[in-house]
């Protein structure tokens, strides 16, 4: 990313942070920022990417610029400070440095925005650039997430780059050409480059996420069918109760006992226990439990 930052400078000759925002509006395409930075309209340029000119600065900050030795209301917390305590953008736009910080943790770890945040002024669009954030933020933490943010966008839009998809491992893998095929990260995790789950030759890509959904829904069938569902305790037919009370009246043509919802015991013990059964046994209706799971792995 840094790389790809520097080729363009070379051309361009904007600050490092300018020339990110640029990148990001055109998805790190150094092709296309450089035909649109060279087609004879900057101003509006940069007013689509929500940066502005940096030729331009220079006159913008001193119109902007503001000394007094009294306080003065920060516009978002409304609490006075002396003039030294705000900053801003190049649009103008002052709040207290506090006021900053917070807004840009919440943007950060809370909306998980990185590379298109914006002035807090109402009604602005200018991007705050990679600097001010880094300058405003104290809490090592969120400096992190934004960098990752950042590096996630420019990962996310290069077809040769992928993330590990090891748990907590932070490392990019990079290849020659995108294709179906193994690769290792240095973590040591092997993973398809194309679809990012263990290499699985040779079954193609999407024959491979068909199956895992298909794993999935039958999975989510099994937990509905152990959530809803309980055996005869005589004939092992499946049972759903959809409602009433607890006394249940096996539909097996060939069986139909009865039994309690609860216990899974015969009814004729609890007498008029419609809906409180008073013969539960944690023993019994483990027992039964792990005989219905047994029943339901072979269902599978």
């Amino acid at each position: 990313m840094v790389e790809c930052i520097r080729e363009v400078n070379e051309v361009i000759q904007n600050p490092a942070t300018i020339t990110r925002i640029l990148l990001s509006h055109f998805n790190w395409d150094k092709e296309k920022l450089m035909e649109r930075y060279f087609d004879g309209n900057l101003e509006k340029l940069f007013a689509e990417c929500h940066v502005i000119n940096p030729s331009k600065k220079s006159r913008t900050r001193q119109m902007n610029t503001r000394s007094s030795a009294q306080d003065m209301p920060c516009q978002i917390c409304y609490l006075n400070y002396p003039n030294s305590y705000f900053t801003g953008l190049e649009c103008g736009h002052k709040f207290c440095m506090q006021c900053w910080s917070e807004y840009l943790t919440t943007k950060i770890m809370e909306e998980g925005m990185g590379q298109t945040i914006s002035c807090p002024a109402h009604g602005c669009d200018i991007l705050v650039d990679d600097n001010t954030v880094m300058r405003l933020i104290t809490d090592s933490k969120v400096k992190l997430k934004y960098q990752h943010l950042i590096t996630n966008s420019f990962v996310e839009c290069n077809r040769l780059l992928k993330w590990c998809p090891a748990p907590d491992c932070h490392h990019v893998v990079k290849v020659q050409y995108p294709d179906a095929k193994p690769v290792r990260c240095k973590c040591g995790r092997q993973f398809c480059f194309n679809c990012g789950e263990n290499w699985h030759d040779p079954v193609k890509c999407k024959w491979l996420k068909k199956w895992i959904k298909k794993c999935d829904d039958d999975s989510e069938t099994s937990n509905w069918i152990a959530a809803n569902t309980k055996e005869c305790p005589k004939c092992h037919v499946t049972i759903e109760k959809d409602g009433g009370c607890n006394h249940m009246v096996c539909r097996n043509q060939n069986c139909k006992a009865e039994f309690c919802w609860v216990c899974l015991g015969p009814w004729e013990p609890h007498g008029s226990a419609w809906y409180n059964c008073n013969r539960y046994n944690e023993d019994d209706a483990k027992a039964a439990r792990d005989a219905q799971e047994v029943s339901i792995l072979i269902l599978g």
